[in-house]
Protein backbone atom coordinates (compact mmCIF):
# COMPACT_ATOMS: atom_id res chain seq x y z
CA UNK A 1 0.00 0.00 0.00
CA UNK A 2 2.80 2.48 0.87
CA UNK A 3 4.43 2.09 -2.55
CA UNK A 4 1.13 2.78 -4.30
CA UNK A 5 0.23 5.76 -2.10
CA UNK A 6 3.72 7.24 -2.48
CA UNK A 7 3.48 6.91 -6.28
CA UNK A 8 0.07 8.55 -6.18
CA UNK A 9 1.53 11.48 -4.28
CA UNK A 10 3.90 12.07 -7.18
CA UNK A 11 1.19 11.90 -9.86
CA UNK A 12 -0.62 14.97 -11.15
CA UNK A 13 -3.75 13.06 -12.16
CA UNK A 14 -5.10 9.89 -10.59
CA UNK A 15 -7.10 7.54 -12.80
CA UNK A 16 -9.24 4.83 -11.23
CA UNK A 17 -11.00 2.21 -13.31
CA UNK A 18 -13.36 -0.56 -12.36
CA UNK A 19 -15.72 -2.87 -14.11
CA UNK A 20 -19.16 -2.82 -12.57
CA UNK A 21 -19.99 -5.99 -10.69
CA UNK A 22 -23.40 -6.38 -9.06
CA UNK A 23 -24.04 -2.64 -9.55
CA UNK A 24 -20.93 -1.64 -7.50
CA UNK A 25 -17.16 -1.29 -7.80
CA UNK A 26 -15.20 -4.51 -8.24
CA UNK A 27 -13.95 -6.45 -5.21
CA UNK A 28 -10.28 -5.50 -5.83
CA UNK A 29 -11.22 -1.82 -6.02
CA UNK A 30 -13.31 -2.12 -2.86
CA UNK A 31 -10.37 -3.85 -1.14
CA UNK A 32 -8.10 -0.97 -2.17
CA UNK A 33 -10.59 1.56 -0.80
CA UNK A 34 -10.77 -0.39 2.45
CA UNK A 35 -6.98 -0.49 2.73
CA UNK A 36 -6.67 3.26 2.27
CA UNK A 37 -9.23 4.33 4.88
CA UNK A 38 -6.34 5.58 7.02
CA UNK A 39 -5.82 8.40 4.49
CA UNK A 40 -9.37 9.67 4.86
CA UNK A 41 -9.84 13.08 6.44
CA UNK A 42 -10.97 11.83 9.85
CA UNK A 43 -7.69 9.95 10.15
CA UNK A 44 -4.44 10.94 8.41
CA UNK A 45 -5.06 12.61 5.04
CA UNK A 46 -2.05 13.30 2.84
CA UNK A 47 -1.57 16.97 2.01
CA UNK A 48 -0.75 16.22 -1.62
CA UNK A 49 -4.22 14.82 -2.26
CA UNK A 50 -5.79 18.24 -1.75
CA UNK A 51 -3.99 19.35 -4.93
CA UNK A 52 -4.85 16.38 -7.17
CA UNK A 53 -7.12 15.81 -10.13
CA UNK A 54 -8.84 12.44 -10.39
CA UNK A 55 -10.81 10.57 -13.01
CA UNK A 56 -13.03 7.56 -12.29
CA UNK A 57 -13.96 5.29 -15.18
CA UNK A 58 -16.32 2.35 -15.09
CA UNK A 59 -17.81 0.02 -17.63
CA UNK A 60 -20.73 -2.36 -17.40
CA UNK A 61 -22.43 -4.79 -19.71
CA UNK A 62 -25.66 -3.00 -18.85
CA UNK A 63 -26.16 -0.59 -15.95
CA UNK A 64 -24.71 0.33 -12.58
CA UNK A 65 -21.66 2.39 -13.54
CA UNK A 66 -22.91 5.35 -11.51
CA UNK A 67 -23.02 3.33 -8.30
CA UNK A 68 -19.62 1.80 -8.96
CA UNK A 69 -18.06 5.21 -9.64
CA UNK A 70 -19.74 6.71 -6.58
CA UNK A 71 -17.90 4.24 -4.32
CA UNK A 72 -14.57 5.46 -5.63
CA UNK A 73 -15.57 9.13 -5.81
CA UNK A 74 -16.60 9.06 -2.15
CA UNK A 75 -13.22 7.65 -1.20
CA UNK A 76 -11.38 10.29 -3.23
CA UNK A 77 -13.46 13.07 -1.67
CA UNK A 78 -12.53 11.85 1.80
CA UNK A 79 -8.88 11.83 0.73
CA UNK A 80 -9.30 15.56 0.10
CA UNK A 81 -9.53 15.54 -3.69
CA UNK A 82 -11.95 18.19 -4.95
CA UNK A 83 -11.49 17.82 -8.71
CA UNK A 84 -13.04 14.45 -9.62
CA UNK A 85 -14.53 13.62 -13.01
CA UNK A 86 -16.38 10.42 -13.88
CA UNK A 87 -16.93 8.57 -17.11
CA UNK A 88 -19.16 5.51 -17.38
CA UNK A 89 -19.80 3.32 -20.36
CA UNK A 90 -22.47 0.68 -20.93
CA UNK A 91 -20.61 -1.51 -23.38
CA UNK A 92 -23.29 -4.20 -23.69
CA UNK A 93 -20.61 -6.86 -23.91
CA UNK A 94 -18.49 -8.98 -21.60
CA UNK A 95 -15.27 -8.63 -23.64
CA UNK A 96 -13.73 -5.61 -25.38
CA UNK A 97 -13.60 -7.60 -28.61
CA UNK A 98 -17.40 -7.91 -28.49
CA UNK A 99 -17.99 -4.15 -28.26
CA UNK A 100 -19.29 -2.81 -31.57
CA UNK A 101 -16.82 -0.61 -33.44
CA UNK A 102 -19.19 2.38 -33.44
CA UNK A 103 -19.48 2.17 -29.63
CA UNK A 104 -15.69 1.96 -29.31
CA UNK A 105 -15.39 5.14 -31.37
CA UNK A 106 -17.85 6.94 -29.06
CA UNK A 107 -15.91 5.75 -26.01
CA UNK A 108 -12.66 7.00 -27.55
CA UNK A 109 -14.17 10.40 -28.40
CA UNK A 110 -15.62 10.90 -24.91
CA UNK A 111 -12.36 9.78 -23.30
CA UNK A 112 -10.30 12.18 -25.43
CA UNK A 113 -12.66 15.06 -24.63
CA UNK A 114 -12.42 14.37 -20.89
CA UNK A 115 -8.63 13.99 -21.05
CA UNK A 116 -8.34 17.42 -22.67
CA UNK A 117 -10.66 18.97 -20.07
CA UNK A 118 -8.73 17.43 -17.17
CA UNK A 119 -5.38 18.49 -18.62
CA UNK A 120 -6.50 22.13 -18.89
CA UNK A 121 -8.25 22.27 -15.49
CA UNK A 122 -6.78 24.19 -12.58
CA UNK A 123 -7.09 22.54 -9.19
CA UNK A 124 -8.65 24.43 -6.34
CA UNK A 125 -9.96 23.07 -3.07
CA UNK A 126 -13.73 23.19 -3.25
CA UNK A 127 -16.13 24.36 -0.59
CA UNK A 128 -17.35 20.80 0.06
CA UNK A 129 -13.78 19.64 0.78
CA UNK A 130 -13.09 22.66 2.99
CA UNK A 131 -16.28 22.12 4.97
CA UNK A 132 -15.60 18.40 5.36
CA UNK A 133 -12.10 19.13 6.64
CA UNK A 134 -13.39 21.72 9.11
CA UNK A 135 -16.06 19.31 10.32
CA UNK A 136 -13.41 16.64 10.90
CA UNK A 137 -11.28 19.21 12.70
CA UNK A 138 -14.15 20.19 14.97
CA UNK A 139 -15.34 16.69 15.78
CA UNK A 140 -13.07 13.96 14.46
CA UNK A 141 -9.79 14.16 16.34
CA UNK A 142 -10.08 17.15 18.60
CA UNK A 143 -9.60 16.03 22.22
CA UNK A 144 -11.57 19.07 23.37
CA UNK A 145 -14.62 17.72 21.53
CA UNK A 146 -14.21 13.98 22.18
CA UNK A 147 -13.80 11.90 25.28
CA UNK A 148 -11.41 9.50 23.58
CA UNK A 149 -9.75 10.77 20.38
CA UNK A 150 -7.81 8.34 18.23
CA UNK A 151 -4.35 9.07 19.60
CA UNK A 152 -2.39 8.34 16.42
CA UNK A 153 -4.78 10.40 14.30
CA UNK A 154 -4.81 13.22 16.84
CA UNK A 155 -0.99 13.36 16.95
CA UNK A 156 -0.85 13.36 13.15
CA UNK A 157 -3.26 16.31 12.96
CA UNK A 158 -1.40 18.12 15.74
CA UNK A 159 1.98 17.60 14.04
CA UNK A 160 0.52 18.96 10.79
CA UNK A 161 -0.55 22.11 12.66
CA UNK A 162 -4.17 21.63 11.65
CA UNK A 163 -5.51 22.37 15.13
CA UNK A 164 -3.55 25.64 15.07
CA UNK A 165 -5.19 27.07 11.97
CA UNK A 166 -3.18 25.70 9.04
CA UNK A 167 -4.85 23.57 6.40
CA UNK A 168 -3.59 20.78 4.14
CA UNK A 169 -4.27 22.80 1.00
CA UNK A 170 -1.82 25.51 1.96
CA UNK A 171 1.43 25.01 0.11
Amino acid sequence: KKVIMDAMEEAEVLVFTTPTYCMRASAPMKAFIDLTFINWMPHRPRKSMFHKKAVVISTAAGAGMGSAMKDIKTCLSYWGISYIKTLGFAVQATKWEEVPEKRKEKIEAKTQKLAYKVKKAKVSVGIKTRLLFLLMKMTGNNPEKLNTPMETDYLYWKNQGWFDGTTPWEL
